[in-house]
C-alpha cells in the first residue's frame, strides 16, 4: 500500500481526524487520572477505581500511536534504502518535536517547585537528579531518581525507543542483512527483551514504580503500534475489516480495565503485572488501521478534537506539576478548593496554550522535511 497523506502538525488544514481523535482521548485519560484525582482528594472524596487507572490506559495509548506513526516512517526508510542523512533527519525532526517543549517545562518548574512545600524538590536534591533529566536518564534502568517531575518517565521511554530502533535497524543494515530482516528481527526484539526484563524482576517489585515506568519495561508498549504499522501497510483490507478489528480492541480494553469486576478472576495477579501491557498494547494495536480511516470529523467536533490533539503535548507536560502546586497552596495557604482548581485549569490551560506558540510550533517550523514519505506528523 503506497503511504498515505498523513500530513504533520505543521499542516492544520490536511490533517487527518483519526490520530487527533485518539490524542485527544489519551490525554483527557490522563487529566481525568491526574487532576480528578487529585481534586477529588481535596475534597476529601474516594476517587473510583477505574478512573483512578485511566493513566495507565491513556499513555499506553499514546504509546501505541506514536509507535504507528513512528513505525509508518521507518518502514519506508528501510524500503527507499535511506541514507545516513535521511535516518539524521528522521532523529532530528523527533527531537525537534518533543525535546524543546520538555527541556522549557523542565526547567521552568523547577524553581516554583523549589518553592513549594510538600510537592517541591530542595535544591540539593534538584542538583542531584538534575542530570539525570537533563540526560533523560531518570528512569533508564531504575526507578525514577526522584519524583519532582514524575511525568516526564513516559517521554523517556519514547525518546530511547526512537533511538534505539533505528540504530540496532542500521547495525543490522551495515552487516548487509535484507532490510525486511532487519525490520522483523528488531521488532522481535522490542517485544521479547522487555517481557523478559520484567520476568526478571522481583515478583514483590513495585508495579507503578518499576514494572511500569522503567525504559527497558515499556518498549514494547511502542513497539505494538511498529507492528499496527506494518499490518496497515502490509495487508490492504477493506474498511469494514478494519473497523471490526478495532471494535474486538475496543472489547478487549473494557474487558481489561473491568476485570476486577468480573466473577472470575480474568488472570493471575502475576500475569497481570508482566504481560498485561502488551494485552491492552495488542487491544490498541488493533484500532490503528480503522483510526487511518477516519479522515474528518463534524466541523464543530474536528475543531474540538483538533485542539485538544493540538495541545496535548504541551498539556502532558504541565498538568501534574502545576495541580501539585495547587494542592501545596491549599496546604500552605488554606485557598478553597475552589479557587485551587480555577488556579489549576488557568496555569495548565495558559501552559498548553504557550508552549505550542513559543516552544513547539515554531521548533516544528525549523524540521527539516522527510523528503520521500508523506506518511509524517
Amino acid at each position: 500500500m503506497a503511504a498515505d497523506h498523513l500530513v504533520s502538525f505543521e499542516n492544520t488544514k490536511e490533517r487527518y481526524s483519526g490520530p487527533d481523535l485518539v490524542r485527544a482521548v489519551a490525554i483527557i485519560e490522563v487529566l481525568v487520572c491526574h487532576d480528578a484525582g487529585m481534586v477529588a482528594a481535596w475534597c476529601h472524596k474516594a476517587f473510583p477505581f477505574h478512573l483512578a487507572v485511566l493513566g495507565f490506559y491513556g499513555v499506553m495509548l499514546f504509546f501505541v500511536l506514536s509507535g504507528f506513526l513512528v513505525g509508518r516512517i521507518i518502514l519506508e526508510l528501510l524500503e527507499q534504502k535511506a541514507t545516513w542523512r535521511d535516518w539524521g533527519i528522521f532523529i532530528t525532526r523527533r527531537w525537534l518535536r518533543t525535546l524543546p517543549a520538555y527541556y522549557f517545562w523542565l526547567l521552568g518548574l523547577l524553581v516554583p517547585l523549589a518553592y513549594f512545600g510538600p510537592y517541591g524538590v530542595p535544591w540539593d536534591e534538584a542538583k542531584r537528579t538534575l542530570p539525570y533529566y537533563l540526560t533523560l536518564t531518570q528512569n533508564f534502568d531504575w526507578p525514577m531518581v526522584s519524583g519532582w517531575y514524575g511525568v516526564s518517565w513516559s517521554l523517556c521511554v519514547e525518546e530511547w525507543f526512537y533511538v534505539v530502533f533505528p540504530g540496532l535497524a542500521l547495525l543490522l543494515l551495515v552487516c548487509r542483512v535484507r532490510p525486511a530482516v532487519v525490520f522483523g528481527v528488531v521488532l522481535a526484539t522490542f517485544f521479547i527483551a522487555p517481557l523478559c526484563w520484567r520476568l526478571s524482576l522481583p515478583v514483590n517489585v513495585n508495579w507503578d514504580e518499576v514494572t511500569s515506568k522503567v525504559v527497558p519495561c515499556r518498549l514494547d508498549s511502542i513497539a505494538w503500534g511498529v507492528a499496527a504499522a506494518w499490518f496497515y501497510k502490509r495487508f490492504n483490507l477493506k474498511t469494514t475489516s478494519y473497523a471490526f478489528m478495532a471494535v474486538c480492541g475496543t472489547v478487549i480494553v473494557l474487558v481489561v480495565w473491568w476485570a476486577d469486576e468480573l466473577p472470575f478472576p480474568l488472570w493471575s495477579a502475576r500475569f497481570q503485572s508482566m504481560a498485561s501491557y502488551d494485552v491492552v498494547g495488542l487491544a490498541y494495536a488493533l484500532c490503528m488501521p480503522a483510526m487511518m480511516c477516519l479522515r474528518a470529523l463534524p466541523s464543530l467536533i474536528g475543531r474540538v478534537v483538533r485542539n485538544i490533539s493540538t495541545y496535548s503535548y504541551g498539556l502532558y507536560l504541565c498538568h501534574l506539576p502545576l495541580v501539585l502546586m495547587a494542592g501545596d497552596l491549599q496546604v500552605r495557604y488554606g485557598i478553597r478548593v475552589r479557587y485551587a482548581l480555577i488556579f489549576t485549569i488557568i496555569t495548565t490551560l495558559g501552559g498548553a496554550f504557550f508552549s505550542w506558540r513559543l516552544i513547539e510550533r515554531p521548533c516544528l517550523k525549523l524540521r527539516m522535511r522527510q523528503s520521500f514519505s508523506k506518511a509524517d506528523f
